[in-house]
């Protein structure tokens, strides 16, 4: 079982750092893979992936787990799970330390603020599309504005404010 451990997470940290495109782009790369490798059918594959899809995060990384649990226990999800994430959080921090070592130069700093400015855009226009689209009624709106209210007062409740304000929305659509 330890071979197979380091077996998965050496597979699925090549599959990591030489895949471009996220998650998705890493799916078919995954599952060439696990089929040659004679790890997992195809039916497997896709029946694990159907299960990754409905789990809150990163597709890529809840197959990894889904993957090495289902061939190697506890300890394969996280030799798996570890080696997915290994290479873009290296990723980051090179591009992190790069961009600090010319946070001097005037044309980084305003590249800098300019993407900013863009990426606080992108997501208000995203909010305001979501909210748009919303059909509102004075449930919706009452619980909206008194968890806007309270996570602006109390900021340590933004997980749990969150995941009930989803859950008193989504028992109002039954």
């Amino acid at each position: 079982m330890g071979n197979l451990v380091v077996r998965l997470f050496f597979l699925f940290l090549r599959i990591s750092t030489l895949t471009i495109g996220g998650g998705y782009a890493m799916i078919p790369v995954m599952k060439w893979e696990l089929e040659k490798s004679g790890l997992l059918t195809e039916k497997e594959f896709f029946r694990i992936v159907s299960t990754a899809q409905v789990i809150p995060g990163p597709i890529a990384f809840n197959t990894a787990i889904l993957v090495g649990r289902k061939l190697s226990g506890l300890p394969g999800a996280v030799a798996s799970g570890v080696a997915v994430v290994l290479p873009p959080f290296f990723a980051i921090v090179a591009v992190t330390e790069i961009i600090r070592s010319f946070s001097g130069v005037s044309y980084v700093r305003s590249f800098l603020r300019g993407a900013y400015v863009a990426i606080v855009g992108l997501v208000g226009s995203v909010l305001f599309r979501l909210v748009k689209n919303q059909r509102w009624d004075l449930y919706r709106f009452s619980l909206v504005g008194i968890s806007a209210l309270l996570l602006i007062f109390q900021s340590f409740l933004v997980i749990p404010m969150i995941v009930l304000l989803a859950f008193l929305l989504y028992l109002k659509e039954e």
